[in-house]
């Protein structure tokens, strides 16, 4: 039997190799070469694609001993390595007369993780490299052609940024406290209330001069919320009808208007039982902010109101006053609280002189997720950055080549940020496991020509916005509104005179420049894309779209219309019996994305940025038209790690299985080995590792504190969540073994004893190094 997990395990780098054994050396020979090294060359061993730390050319490491390894090939058999030589300079020029390190011939066949040995490595700095090695008769080969490695800061001195966030009026959600749960007067709603709709009213008269206008609101059950006649939010019946416990918090300061506004809720009772309705708005103007909770000026109704009944000019007059069925905090709902999910905006502009750019390097990182953006082009292609660690533990940043992005004269860099696993949805056991105010830290780092330099940080002087991205979060999705885009805000020139201050956040509780730390595994990219293969309507107006392949990522969405369109996008596994999507086992997980138009007449393009979806079928709700195979398209997502082996067998059945086995590691590769990508639990696996190529492991395996205190080898989990769970699923490990063999057994089994085929000449994805 050919077993992944082994090969895998072993092959580190070497497998690989193999997919460019054709490609020659460059280098020249170094001096001295004898003849017969040189036959030795065409015919002996050859150095191909060397590493460090099992990357190819990695941009910004910290690692102060990196283990470097090289690949061998040869057209010969049994030839093994016998001793090496290697080369480290600061340049590739110099490398004949290395001005760094040398290590001199050294009798040994290890060609895999050999550290280097060299004097300190400083941090910025670009090492270039050379090896040579021996063979078991004496003969030497060619020089490889130079390699490199580049360092990070690789010191906490080195930070000079400062973590920021935006300012709380555009990230932290509103309260209810002040508030009441209202519904309907019919016997005492905190206890029993018929199943049924009630709608409610309430007129509010607001100021002039607005800034911010943010709605949070919930129902027991379900709700649809308006304002001035325009729905902003709702929610759906599902299983078990437990959306009240998770309130919404809307950005609604484009229905908003001084004077005059109409706030109007359907809300639905599932189930006999309690029934209530709490919210809150809150508008913000440059004198202060006003805030409308539901109380007993709210009017409601058990009759269906007429058309227009959301509209401002509606006669309500015969409504009877709502019944105050608990204060906030009270009754059988306790004390459910808005949590936010806004995705902000973060901009700076600077100058740069008139002098040649020799190199810049941009260092980030974030409490959430980023996304950064230099002159108007996005920085690098990394997906869900930087992924996910325990922030009480090490928090990890990238480095980015963007000499190329730099101009004379003025400059902008900017970068969304949004609360990811720090700050949203962790499993199922809720927002906020780290903490509650997603950060970033950035510094750009500009090196010219002539040997000045200059480093531009984030720090208070940045300013803030909120987006067109309204809400994320890994778990329920992403809500995206185009109206609400900002042309040219990462440009220099934009007119930010309308954003606020950035928010400084200090050392953001324990986050000390000693834990933040360059990345060692591969980033989140999207690697492949998926075309659906049919479009089904169960239902009018209710499009399904079929991928083919169970996958994780996110979709794109192609689509024109009118301005204020709003299509919805549900993501599921399998489907009911009705051709629907079911979604009963995601639990809490929305799974759902949701895209405003702008208008205009053009096809607008959308693709989430700040949230994963397990899936292979995707509902389309709310599509101006019939949507087709081309209005969306699968995004598959995955930790960026080349596979390293192909299987192929006369057996349709195991090369299926093998298949299916290879999108399971694709969809459970995200960040962090994970043990669903589906339903609300895409928690770390740390027994995954023992399946796993090593890089990767070299980050899973650090200590670091479960939240119990006792100690874990493996990935970050929640406050929450019980050591005991964390060390069983990382004492497992799962091993495929074919019909008919057993545990142990070093052959296959009867079922099996046809043609096997490895090909390790596949190697989907592209490299892990930083982009």
């Amino acid at each position: 039997m050919i077993s992944r997990r082994n090969m895998l395990a072993g092959a580190v780098a070497t497998v690989a190799a193999a997919a460019v054994d054709s490609v020659p050396a460059t280098a020249a020979p170094a001096s001295g070469q004898t003849r017969a090294s040189t036959q030795a060359q065409r015919g002996g061993l050859r150095v191909t694609a060397p590493t460090v730390e099992y990357v190819q050319h990695p941009l910004g490491i910290d690692v102060q001993r990196p283990r470097l390894s090289w690949p061998l090939a040869s057209d010969g058999v049994g030839v093994r390595q016998s001793a090496y030589q290697l080369r480290v300079a600061t340049s590739a020029s110099g490398l004949s007369r290395p001005d760094v390190w040398d290590s001199g011939k050294v009798t040994s066949g290890e060609s895999v993780l050999v550290s280097y040995g060299g004097p300190a490595l400083k941090p910025r700095t670009r090492y270039h490299w050379s090896v040579r090695v021996w063979d078991a008769d004496g003969h030497v080969s060619g020089w490889s052609a130079p390699s490199w490695w580049e360092t990070g800061l690789m010191d906490a001195q080195q930070w000079s940024a400062d973590w920021i966030s935006a300012p709380a009026s555009l990230v932290d959600a509103p309260s209810f406290e002040g508030g009441s749960w209202i519904w309907f007067p019919e016997g005492d709603p905190a206890s029993s209330a018929p199943a049924a709709t009630r709608w409610f009213r309430r007129i509010a008269q607001l100021p002039d001069g607005i800034t911010s206008a943010t709605l949070a609101i919930t129902a027991d059950n379900v709700y649809a919320v308006s304002l001035n006649g325009v729905e902003v939010a709702h929610t759906d019946l599902d299983t078990d009808n437990e959306d009240w416990k998770r309130p919404a918090v809307v950005d609604v300061l484009a229905s908003v208007r001084a004077g005059d506004n109409v706030i109007a809720v359907a809300a639905t009772n599932a189930t006999e039982g309690p029934a209530g309705l709490v919210a809150v708005l809150v508008v913000r103007t440059a004198s202060g902010e006003q805030k409308v909770f539901t109380d007993g000026s709210w009017k409601a109704t058990d009759q269906e109101p007429a058309p227009g009944w959301r509209e401002l000019g509606f006669d309500d007059g015969g409504w009877p006053a709502v019944r105050v069925a608990a204060a906030w905090g009270g009754g059988p709902w306790g004390r459910v609280v808005p949590v936010s999910y806004a995705v902000t905006q973060l901009r700076h502009e600077f100058r740069l002189p008139r002098r040649k750019v020799a190199r810049a390097r941009l260092y980030a990182t974030a409490l959430g997720l980023y996304e950064s953006h230099l002159n108007g082009s996005r920085v690098g292609l990394d997906q869900l950055a930087p992924g996910w660690t325990d922030y009480r533990t090490r928090v990890q940043y990238r480095t980015y080549d963007v000499t190329d992005l730099l101009r004379p004269g003025a400059n902008a860099i900017g970068a969304y940020l949004a609360p990811g696993w720090y700050a949203g949805n962790v499993g199922m056991f809720g927002p906020g496991q780290y903490g509650q105010v997603p950060a970033l830290l950035a510094q750009l780092e500009v090196e010219y020509a002539d040997g000045t330099s200059e480093r531009i940080v984030s720090g208070a002087d940045w300013r803030a916005a909120a987006g067109p991205i309204v809400a994320a979060d890994l778990l329920n999705g992403e809500t995206y509104d185009a109206r609400k885009e900002t042309p040219g805000w990462a440009s220099p020139g934009f007119d930010d005179t309308g954003w606020l201050a950035a928010r400084g956040m200090g050392g953001v509780g324990d986050i000390g420049p000693d834990l933040i730390v360059a990345q060692v595994d591969g980033p989140v990219r999207v690697e492949r894309e998926l075309t659906p293969k049919t479009v089904t309507q169960p239902k009018p107006g209710v499009y399904v779209l079929d991928l083919g392949q169970n996958m994780v990522g996110s979709v794109r969405l192609r689509v024109s219309g009118d301005a204020g369109t709003t299509v919805r996008l549900r993501h599921a596994e399998v489907l009911n019996p009705d051709g629907t999507v079911y979604t009963a086992n995601l639990r809490t997980a929305a799974a759902t994305d949701t895209y405003t138009l702008k208008g205009g007449g053009k096809e607008e393009v959308y693709e989430p940025r700040f949230t994963f979806h397990g899936f292979r079928y995707v509902e389309v709700t709310g599509f101006p038209g019939t949507p087709s195979a081309r209005t969306v398209t699968g995004r598959v997502m995955h930790t960026s790690a080349p596979f390293t082996l192909g299987f192929e067998t006369d057996v349709p059945m195991l090369n299926q299985l093998h298949h299916n086995i290879t999108w399971g590691q694709r969809g459970n590769f995200l960040s962090v080995p994970t043990d669903t990508p589906a339903r609300d639990e895409r928690l770390g696996w740390t027994g995954t590792s023992t399946s796993s190529r090593p890089r990767p492991r070299t980050r899973w395996s650090r200590p670091a504190s479960c939240p119990s205190g006792s100690s874990t080898s493996g990935t970050p989990g929640p406050r929450r969540a019980r050591s005991r769970t964390w060390h069983r699923w990382s004492a497992r490990s799962a091993t495929a073994r074919p019909a008919g063999a057993t545990r142990g057994s070093r052959s296959p089994g009867p079922s099996t004893r046809r043609t096997a085929t490895a090909k390790s000449s596949w190697t989907p994805g592209r490299p892990s190094g930083p982009g």
